[in-house]
């Protein structure tokens, strides 16, 4: 991950763990999906999935997503997963989403979004409200 990962903080609670005492693997890529929001939010000033569909008329549903387990996430630590965009497309953005309890890595996760008008699952461009304050802070992903 780069410098500028925003970082975002979970609680790991008991009934997010299965019976062998660590988190249940159908929940982490639910924390993944949450930490994605919240870096919407922060870049956004507050905007996230909600606010898009709803108030704007765009969305970005996931077209791919891939994960690899390093070590278990239990409730003994608190988990920091780092956001960061690897990629922006024309119409798509794929995030870089690592979980990390106690200074170790519990997983590394790629997630790919199109962007669409909602409710017609139709591709768009990357908003200009979006594309600017990403190109911005991150400019590892403007095109040569």
């Amino acid at each position: 991950m780069g410098n500028g990962a925003f970082i975002w903080r979970r609680r790991v609670g008991f009934g997010d763990c299965d019976p062998a005492r660590i988190a249940y693997t159908g929940r982490i890529p639910d924390f993944a999906l949450e930490a994605i929001d919240a870096f919407w939010e922060d870049l956004l000033d507050g905007d996230n999935w909600f606010r898009m569909n709803v108030d704007q008329g765009f969305g970005c549903p996931f077209v791919h997503m891939e994960m690899d387990f390093k070590v278990p996430i239990t409730p003994r630590a608190p988990l920091f997963c780092h956001v960061e965009p690897a990629r922006l497309g024309t119409t798509s953005i794929t995030f870089r989403v690592v979980g990390m309890q106690d200074g170790h890595p519990c997983f590394i996760a790629s997630f790919v979004a199109v962007f669409v008008v909602a409710g017609e699952l139709r591709k768009i461009p990357v908003p200009d409200h979006i594309r600017a304050p990403l190109l911005e802070r991150y400019a590892h992903l403007r095109q040569p």
